[in-house]
């Protein structure tokens, strides 16, 4: 059977069009079938400010991991770093991919918060919307929070005078992974704020729960009267929530404040007398080497050092606010001063102050007591603490005398008797040659007993250096030891008094030498002394010498 050509034309316009719907659809099907499915999903849609919950994406392809940028979130959520996951599956012959993004997450406010689509490729997913509630509204979470960071804080006593300082001490509990903590002091107006110390760590376990335990110190000091707040230090640090196996989890940020403490601040007395020093306790002490078995009197040299340790603890003082202690000692004893010690010990500020004391001259010297007054805090009361003086018996050094080696003595020449003259009675020449024989000897016998009488000089040449003392000053010097060239230098010089006395700028040169020694060792500033210049000095008065002259007259010539 043959189509006729207007049956075969109509046939083609029939199926023209049913052919090319066909065709597309046909064309269609590949590109449903490749198109990835993309997928958002949450663990709670209720929850509450900074409750942590998950958030999972999802897509039916293996993709980058890089693919879905969370920072959309960013708004209204806190959230951790993701963890992905890829799976194949094969399923009768058909195999199939997956891309899972799973990351924790917390809504930042109370009301309703949006999670929006994330773009996946040409996929999205669809918004979700969450409901934020306050802390109380579910299950307590907020109380949940605080009980895995609190802080405590406390103080000595709430009334004080001015100028007394307190010790404030905060506690933290951290009952969970806290990262980038902090903690501020406590302020207030009128009081000066410093740490005392160290923070300090210990774990504890309380109602089942272990909890570090951070504790730091602050000292306060009232500077004004009145009546202040203290606002209390506060922490601030992040948490790390919602972190396992399959996820970082989240960090959170926590802040606590301690509370706000009143505080009385009491003025001084008006009808107190002296350096005003408010403290429950004040103790002074004293300590002297070598020591003091007699406590009032001592016997010493000259150029022996003594040395003077004054210890002063004040409690609940700042060391800002210790006092200076000046002391005026007589001007027969040579003062150095070493740099005040200053420490903190059981809520005591201490101060210790060592005096080097060395005697000029023998004799007694009294050195001087020391007083301080104080308010007693805890008695309402003025009282005075003491340390008393010390007398010296200062006797001079027999191993400081000049060694001189004993002058040659002179001794007189002897004469031989002379022979009586004898006159002869005879005429002529002879009694007038014998008188002038008799003149030129008187003549030349007054012309020697005035020669006799001219002292006779002796050289005796004698070293002056005292081996022990000198070696032992030049050791001293090497060591750099400031006490003990004082000592052997005074001995020293004491020796060769004579000797350095004939030089007067040698003398003057050691003396300045040796003041700026000691200057230099007991001054506060940190400074170097070159020793070169001292041992120069002393060698060059090794190398003087002395003439000791000693005189003696011959007895007259008694002629007969």
């Amino acid at each position: 059977m043959r189509m006729s050509v207007n049956q075969t034309n109509w046939a083609k316009k029939c199926l023209s069009p049913w052919l090319l719907l066909l065709t597309m659809a046909m064309a269609l099907l590949p590109l449903q079938a490749m198109a990835a499915q993309a997928e958002a999903t949450v663990s709670k849609n209720v929850v509450a400010v900074n409750q942590v919950f998950q958030l999972s994406v999802s897509v039916d392809t293996a993709i980058n991991p890089d693919s879905v940028d969370f920072s959309v979130l960013s708004p209204d959520f806190a959230y951790g770093q993701p963890s992905v996951s890829s799976s194949t599956s094969v399923i009768n012959g058909t195999m199939s991919r997956s891309t899972t993004w799973t990351i924790a997450i917390a809504a930042k406010k109370v009301g309703t918060a949006t999670i929006p689509a994330f773009k996946i490729g040409s996929s999205q997913t669809t918004p979700i919307t969450i409901t934020v509630l306050k802390g109380s509204q579910k299950n307590n979470a907020a109380n949940t929070d605080q009980s895995n960071v609190r802080m405590t804080a406390e103080i000595d006593k709430n009334t004080l005078y001015v100028g007394e300082s307190i010790n404030y001490r905060v506690k933290i509990f951290i009952g969970e992974q806290l990262s980038q903590a902090s903690l501020s002091a406590p302020s207030g107006d009128g009081l000066a704020v410093s740490q005392v110390g160290q923070d300090a760590q210990n774990n504890i376990v309380q109602n089942g729960r272990r909890y570090l335990v951070i504790t730091r110190n602050y000292q306060l000091t009232a500077q004004k009267a009145g009546n202040i707040v203290i606002h209390g230090s506060t922490f601030s640090g992040s948490a790390v929530r919602g972190a396992n196996g399959f996820s970082s989890g989240i960090t959170v940020p926590v802040n606590k404040n301690a509370r706000d403490i009143n505080l009385t601040i009491k003025p001084k007395p008006a009808d107190y007398k002296g350096l005003w020093l408010p403290t429950p306790d004040l103790q002074l002490q004293q300590t002297w080497q070598p020591q003091v078995s007699n406590q009032n009197e001592i016997t010493t040299k000259v150029g022996e050092p003594i040395t003077r340790t004054i210890t002063l603890r004040i409690k609940d003082v700042a060391q800002s606010n210790m006092p200076n202690i000046n002391l005026t000692y007589p001007d027969t004893v040579r003062i150095y001063n070493e740099k005040p010690e200053y420490r903190t010990e059981n809520g005591y500020s201490v101060m210790i102050l060592k005096q080097v004391i060395i005697p000029r001259q023998a004799g007694n010297v009294a050195l001087p007591p020391l007083a301080i007054n104080w308010w007693n805090t805890t008695t309402a009361k003025q009282q005075q603490s003491e340390i008393k003086g010390l007398t010296l018996n200062v006797t001079a050094d027999p191993t400081a005398n000049s060694h001189f080696a004993p002058a040659a003595t002179a001794t007189p020449p002897t004469t031989t008797a002379t022979q009586p003259i004898k006159t002869l009675v005879s005429v002529g020449i002879w009694p007038w040659t014998t008188l002038v024989f008799a003149i030129l000897w008187l003549i030349t016998l007054v012309l020697l007993v005035k020669k006799r009488q001219q002292p006779v000089v002796t050289a005796a040449i004698a070293t002056t250096q005292n081996p022990d003392i000198a070696t032992a000053l030049e050791t001293a010097i090497n060591d750099n030891d400031p006490i003990k060239v004082q000592t052997y230098y005074q001995q020293w010089r004491h020796q060769q008094h004579s000797l350095l006395t004939s030089q007067p700028q040698l003398l003057q040169q050691l003396d300045d030498e040796v003041k700026a020694m000691m200057a230099t060792h007991y001054s506060p500033l940190d400074s170097q002394w070159n020793n070169k210049t001292l041992l120069t000095l002393l060698a060059q008065a090794k190398q003087l010498k002395t003439i000791k002259h000693t005189s003696k007259t011959l007895t007259s010539l008694d002629p007969q």
